[in-house]
């Protein structure tokens, strides 16, 4: 079947399929075979003499080299056991030119008893014509700044910075913030495996490669529009992470149950969606080196506590750093002016939930030359306020909502909180917390764009605001929901009604907790109104509700004799009926 724009995953052996295929219709092709090591995979036992794996090898990569366009890349997966003999088979015998041999580094990899364990998988850049290939080197997730602008101030240094470097490598979560640490921008990747408990795992597949290595490969090695090409489909990830991408793509995949169980991965992909896991690998790797024997006394922070004395604007171009400035300290060192100097004394939750003055701080770490993006230095900001490494705000904070605007918008943050999690989740477990949300520009905008569409009429900062109100108070209405769990067990609402603007004027002025449902009365939201006919004409003439909500319930009076407890009763009845829209994991 000849390869087109229609995307397809072809079932059976895939040289047989390959050579079907027109030569030179592929622009990117990423391989991640068999490793001949006994793997039993659910159509392939993956134990075959060493000739005849080697043979099998080169017949699958010619078909490769066919396919590929004059300027297309190959990108190879391999284990230590063959991976120098690919490489010749490739360069020597097929004629491919390898552009880079790429270690990719990860956690969560197989303990070994007799020898060290296996952390790392060889990735080999094979090009065609080594004149001629597609190679993004000016994509911004692949350059970085360099010494020049980061260390020395040096005016000279090329404002797109430079491409990365060799490196050698520790385990990075044991030295996150020591000289022998490494960065994810070197050759040598790393991104944690994806391993049984991730979100991210596809359970049908026991090999499966994490979407922001594949999302590296992609950008650098194609342009949006180009066919990438895997022939060990498997789980689906190449492919999953091409269609995210805006690229075209086929596989080839020999188990039946692959294929059906990676379409169904693939169909409701849409172009644009993020890739999953988290795009700093280390940031994200829990750190080792506080455990119990290694924990730091209040008299050994870290790092030294920013002063706001300390600050300079262009520090860097008048006191030039010396060579051996350790850079990752040196760029805590400078996220924490760039928050000092933006924030003006505020609070880092003032700054998460005020899109003006996260500006002014991502504008304040672009001066610096600061190594990141934008969404990197908000986590960090994060990391070092939790870790009391940034000083005390010295102006209020933005004062909390009054009540009466609170019980207009803290629904709509609640239900964009859980919909923005539905949408762009990447946590491994759980469920991203607020501050997670609103550190990330684009899961930011989703927020503040859903939580207009359920209460319009409010800023970006209403919503924010609302939402970590709701993530202070909610561990106090769980507790209560569980000490008078004997009393709210005996309640629930009332027999379900049509949602008119009748019934909610019949509501005007009266609190309550409520259920709202939409086809086949199936559970979309329960909520705490101090007015339940405002709230309810709220929902009823609001763009995200005014046509999937159909029905809704109430019960007027809370449990006990003080309204205070509607918000406890509310958290009961969304663990007993589990809507849609509510925050039902622990957040």
């Amino acid at each position: 079947m000849p390869v087109t724009s229609q995307a397809a995953i072809q079932q059976g052996d895939c040289i047989q399929l390959m050579r079907e295929m027109p030569a030179e219709c592929i622009d990117l092709a990423f391989a991640d075979p068999p490793f001949n090591i006994g793997y039993q995979y659910d159509k392939y036992h993956d134990e075959q003499t060493d000739d005849d794996y080697l043979d099998w090898s080169r017949s699958w990569m010619e078909e490769v080299h066919r396919l590929l366009t004059p300027t297309g890349s190959f990108w190879l997966a391999i284990g230590d056991e063959y991976a120098a003999d690919l490489k010749v088979i490739a360069d020597r015998q097929i004629g491919f030119t390898t552009r880079s041999w790429v270690v990719w580094y990860y956690t969560f990899g197989v303990n070994c008893k007799r020898k060290f364990s296996r952390s790392h998988v060889h990735l080999f850049h094979f090009v065609k014509d080594p004149d001629q290939f597609t190679f993004n080197a000016d994509d911004p997730n692949i350059r970085i700044p360099s010494a020049r602008a980061l260390v020395y101030g040096d005016k000279r240094a090329n404002p797109k910075g430079r491409l990365p470097d060799d490196t050698w490598i520790l385990r990075p979560q044991d030295f996150q913030s020591d000289q022998y640490g490494f960065d994810t921008v070197d050759d040598t990747w790393y991104f944690s495996r994806v391993a049984g408990t991730f979100k991210e795992r596809q359970g049908f597949h026991g090999c499966q490669m994490p979407e922001q290595l594949l999302g590296r490969i992609i950008r650098v090695s194609s342009q949006p529009g180009d066919v990438v090409f895997d022939p060990f489909t498997g789980s689906g990830t190449t492919l999953a992470v091409a269609k995210k991408l805006g690229r075209k793509w086929r596989g080839c995949e020999l188990s039946e149950d692959y294929v059906r169980y990676a379409g169904g991965r693939l169909a409701p992909i849409r172009e644009g969606d993020r890739l999953n896991g988290p795009t700093d690998a280390i940031g994200s790797a829990p750190t080792t080196a506080n455990g119990r024997r290694l924990k730091r006394t209040k008299e050994q922070p870290l790092l030294p506590m920013f002063d706001p004395s300390d600050f300079t604007p262009q520090r860097l171009q008048d006191q030039p750093l010396a060579p051996e400035t350790d850079i990752r300290q040196l760029q805590q060192q400078l996220l924490g002016e760039a928050f000092l100097q933006a924030g003006e004394g505020r609070s880092v939750d003032d700054l998460i939930t005020n899109p003006q003055l996260q500006d002014a701080f991502h504008k304040a770490c672009g001066e610096r030359g600061l190594l990141g993006t934008p969404n990197v230095w908000n986590q960090e900001l994060l990391r070092l306020r939790k870790s009391g490494e940034l000083p005390p705000p010295t102006r209020e904070t933005t004062p909390a909502l009054p009540a009466t605007p609170l019980d207009q918008v803290q629904f709509a943050a609640e239900i964009a909180w859980q919909l923005t999690n539905e949408k762009l989740g990447t946590a491994s477990s759980g469920i991203m917390s607020i501050e997670e949300i609103l550190s990330h520009g684009e899961s930011s905008a989703f927020f503040d764009r859903t939580a207009s569409r359920y209460a319009p009429g409010f800023t970006s900062v209403d919503y924010r605001c609302a939402a970590l109100d709701f993530h202070e108070q909610r561990p106090a209405w769980t507790a209560d929901a569980k000490t008078y769990d004997y009393v709210f067990a005996t309640r629930d609402f009332e027999k379900s009604r049509k949602l008119t603007p009748r019934a909610t004027a019949a509501l005007a002025g009266v609190p309550g907790v409520y259920l709202l449902t939409g086809a086949r009365r199936t559970p979309l939201f329960i909520g705490q109104a101090l007015d339940l006919g405002a709230r309810l004409q709220q929902h009823l003439t609001a763009p995200a509700t005014k046509r999937k909500v159909t029905g809704f319930a109430v019960i007027f009076q809370s449990a006990l004799p003080s309204g205070e407890y509607r918000a406890p009763l509310m958290v009961d009845f969304v663990r007993r009926h589990k809507p849609r829209w509510n925050l039902t994991d622990k957040a």
